[in-house]
């Protein structure tokens, strides 16, 4: 019984390595291939460089309306359709966006640079690690 379970397994490994040598090429080659790093994150120290950012908060309204970036634009992922059209007047196609909400935890940031990038197909949006944590941590300044 051993004797034929060997080349048996043999046999479906090699099969398997066959399948994955075209596989991992697809991946590597592939002009629209995923990032495998987070998707889009950028550090504050990175964006500090920057000249001209458009400001996205990702954040509920009543948060934004406490304290935001200075000049950001209030975007929550579930009030899309009556904000998006601010944010589309602001936007030019050479300035960089830059989308945070609350900390590493807050999905909401990925969620609308995601909006932003396969609904609008806008391609220079980024997502703040650290999101509103990073910004208040650093000492930036705010608006109230």
């Amino acid at each position: 019984m051993n004797a034929v379970r060997i080349p048996l397994l043999r046999c479906v490994a090699g099969v398997l390595l066959l399948a994955l040598v075209p596989a991992l090429l697809s991946a590597w080659l592939h002009p629209r291939k995923p990032s495998w790093e987070r998707t889009g994150e950028v550090a504050l120290s990175t964006v500090a460089g920057w000249a001209d950012v458009l400001w996205i908060d990702a954040r509920p309204a009543t948060a934004y309306s406490e304290a935001h970036v200075p000049g950001a634009l209030n975007l929550p992922s579930g009030a899309w359709e009556s904000h998006i059209e601010t944010v589309l007047i602001a936007w030019a196609p050479e300035r960089r966006v830059v989308v945070y909400c609350d900390g590493h935890s807050c999905r909401a940031s990925h969620e609308v640079a995601a909006r932003m990038r396969t609904e609008l197909g806008l391609e220079n949006v980024h997502v703040l690690t650290g999101g509103w944590d990073a910004w208040r941590q650093a000492g930036r300044e705010v608006v109230k």
